[in-house]
Parts: structure tokens; C-alpha cells; sequence
């Protein structure tokens, strides 16, 4: 099974990306996929906290989207039916 190990960090900075948005992808990142509460709880969590950063409030609007397949998720993180 397919499963997230962690940003592109190599190709964000290639995209332009500034220091400051791959810290806040990275956090954001690790909060979506912390071990605790559900997915739905974390995503609110994270929109509330980067409500003003709109990279994150497009990750946000694309997982709350949802769609027919289940989202990819880091291995060591427990199964999240989305």
C-alpha cells in the first residue's frame, strides 16, 4: 500500500517556496497526521491555526473535498478512513 513519508522539502524550495512556508507546510503536516483525535478534529485544528496562510487552507479545502479514494496517510500513522 501507498503511504506519505513527508514533504518535498527539495521540491518547495525548487517551487519557490519560502523558508517560512515549508516551516508552516511542516507543521501543518505534523498536526493532520498526529496520533490523536480523528482526522476531522485535527482538520479543523489546523485550519483554525493557519487561517491566515492559504497553501494550508488549500491542503485543508482538497482533504475536506473528499472524493471516491481514501486518503494516503504516513505509515506509522493508524488507519483514517476518509
Amino acid at each position: 500500500r501507498a503511504y506519505l513519508s513527508g514533504l518535498n522539502i527539495v521540491g518547495l524550495q525548487r517551487r519557490g517556496f519560502s523558508r517560512t512556508d515549508i516551516h508552516d507546510l511542516r507543521r501543518a503536516y505534523r498536526l493532520l497526521f498526529a496520533a490523536e483525535g480523528t482526522l476531522m478534529e485535527r482538520l479543523e485544528d489546523v485550519s483554525q491555526e493557519f487561517s491566515q496562510h492559504p497553501i494550508v487552507q488549500e491542503i485543508v479545502a482538497f482533504i475536506r473535498q473528499g472524493g471516491k479514494r481514501s486518503l494516503c496517510t504516513p505509515k506509522n500513522s493508524p488507519e483514517i478512513a476518509a
